[in-house]
């Protein structure tokens, strides 16, 4: 049986664990949707991505829906199936990561920012390198180099 910590326990805890039991705790309740706020907010590297990780696997084996409120778009591009853009509190821009992050100079004008890599590989095409606008997460921004750099070796 599951049961809570004391009170006293409760407060010594990290903001990571903190989070961690919180989301647990909506899990456990079998919802068909889960709402989250901002759940990574304040946390470590490695907090967020446990938080993130155990997020999806809620996600991936109960397929339930889950809605993840984020000002990252690191997050939101590595974890997101569709995505609602919200500015001045309308609906701005609704799709999937690859539809929202087409429009990575309209995210910018509104405020927000672009993953961090894949403003890296807008400044690579401003240099005139041919690599792809579709890099949002690093790992197909690692595909993206390798691809790049393979091409580009000869064997002279």
């Amino acid at each position: 049986k599951f049961s809570l910590p004391d009170q006293k326990a409760f407060k010594e805890f990290s903001r990571g664990m903190k989070m961690k039991l919180g989301i647990a705790v909506a899990m456990s309740h079998g919802a068909k949707l889960l709402l989250l706020d901002e759940p990574t907010s304040g946390l470590d590297p490695m907090g967020r991505e446990h938080i993130l990780a155990l997020i999806k696997n809620y996600r991936e084996k109960t397929g339930k829906t889950v809605i993840i409120v984020s000002h990252s778009m690191d997050d939101v591009a590595r974890f997101a199936n569709k995505v609602i853009v919200m500015n001045d509190a309308k609906v701005d821009l609704t799709g999937t990561v690859d539809e929202i992050f087409e429009n990575s100079t309209h995210l910018q004008e509104i405020g927000l920012s672009v993953p961090q890599i894949t403003e890296v590989f807008i400044k690579l095409r401003e240099k005139g390198y041919p690599v792809s606008e579709k890099i949002y997460t690093v790992e197909q921004g690692y595909k993206e180099l390798k691809k790049l750099f393979e091409g580009s070796v000869t064997n002279d």
